[in-house]
């Protein structure tokens, strides 16, 4: 099974248990052998905001048009029911082979040119993002664009910064600033004025969302973006895949002193510059914007977990309350082949360490891994 990363999951509000994931790291021949990986672990029946939340759609019934700055379908990018994590709804991306373009949602908040969203008299110089994205099983490609963070300076859509998540080297994401501002003047005159932006330097992250092994479940993606103290290189971007940071840069100098626009607007976006591929589909769900760190969704103190596909040998599972899987609090019994979910309880496995003899996980943030045997009957090593 392949060589995996424990994934931190962080609560929202008081629920009292997170969502572990299983990511591949890639680059190592396990990966290419994995034939499951955790798609979902069961989420709150009732999402709750955070008082930090600037906007949020669960995309659990249909989107409200007027809440977006623009909403870009192009008969390929809609509301679907029953398609987002536990069932819920979510939005579907649909890609015909060759297609570049698939739809956008745009969000537009603070004070910005044209005076739309929420929290019009603010300014924000600081903001998390986080939206939920699973491509369809056997994916192939790197889309290129997922979503962008980014100051609208102008009527005319001109840029003061853009934070790009986007398609980094192989089938990774990438970080990759711009600033629209050069001398602590706004040189940007349109949207992507790619001849006038001063580009910072990207980051490349690690876990290969976009290959086929990783293709069939669902991954947090959340970003932090920090605007320079005027005259000073602070700026923040930081990039979290399933809760692990993959991607960083502090050193930036996003605006000079210029600071008529803060951060003002976040893009989801399916843009391919050479064409799929392919006919095949993505999807988004859980999309949030905040002004402080928001993690993965939660879940019940007994959530159930759903893989990718059936196992063909037994399996098992381990749950740790640390990143380096020392402090184990749960040992799942031999759990049969053929199987695509499982309950995390006293039915399923065992409570031990500090969780000795209790039934339901207490609130908390938690990591798992799993393994499992090989047709001859040999245990695959344990993801990490």
């Amino acid at each position: 099974m392949a060589v995996s990363s424990f994934v931190p999951m962080k609560l929202l509000r008081l629920l009292p248990v997170l969502l572990p994931i299983v990511s591949c790291t890639g680059g190592t021949p396990a990966c290419a052998q994995t034939k499951v990986r955790v798609a979902e672990v069961s989420r709150s029946t009732n999402p709750q905001e955070s008082g930090s939340y600037i906007f949020y759609d669960s995309f659990d019934k249909p989107i409200d048009t007027p809440r977006y700055f623009e909403v870009d379908g192009k008969n390929s990018f809609g509301w679907q029911a029953g398609s987002g994590i536990g069932g819920s709804g979510a939005m579907k991306c649909q890609f015909e082979k060759g297609q570049v373009s698939a739809g956008s949602l745009k969000i537009v908040f603070g004070k910005n040119p044209f005076r739309r969203g929420v929290h019009q008299n603010e300014t924000f110089n600081e903001i998390y993002w986080r939206v939920y994205v699973k491509h369809e099983a056997g994916w192939q490609g790197n889309p290129a664009k997922l979503a962008r963070a980014t100051c609208m300076a102008a009527g005319d859509w001109s840029q003061g910064l853009i934070a790009h998540v986007w398609g980094g080297k192989g089938d990774v994401l990438c970080i990759d600033p711009a600033s629209g501002i050069t001398d602590n003047q706004k040189v940007s005159e349109k949207y992507n004025d790619f001849s006038h932006l001063r580009w910072l330097g990207k980051v490349d992250g690690s876990t290969a969302i976009f290959s086929t092994a990783e293709s069939g479940r669902w991954v947090s993606v959340e970003s932090h973006i920090k605007l320079n103290t005027p005259g000073k290189s602070d700026g923040v971007f930081e990039l979290w895949v399933d809760g692990k940071r993959e991607a960083s840069r502090t050193d930036l100098n996003w605006h000079g002193t210029w600071q008529e626009y803060g951060i003002n607007a976040v893009f989801l976006e399916n843009y391919w510059n050479e064409g799929s591929g392919r006919s095949q589909a993505r999807w988004f769900d859980e999309f949030v914007i905040s002004t402080a760190p928001i993690g993965p969704v939660a879940s019940g103190g007994n959530p159930t977990i759903k893989l990718t596909g059936e196992t063909s040998g037994q399996w098992e599972m381990q749950i740790a309350s640390d990143p380096d899987g020392k402090a184990v609090v749960w040992n799942s019994k031999r759990l049969g082949s053929g199987q695509s979910s499982s309950i995390l309880d006293r039915s399923t496995g065992t409570f031990s360490g500090k969780l000795a003899g209790r039934s339901s996980f207490p609130t908390g943030t938690y990591w798992l891994r799993l393994r499992e045997m090989s047709k001859s009957g040999v245990w695959e090593d344990w993801t990490e």
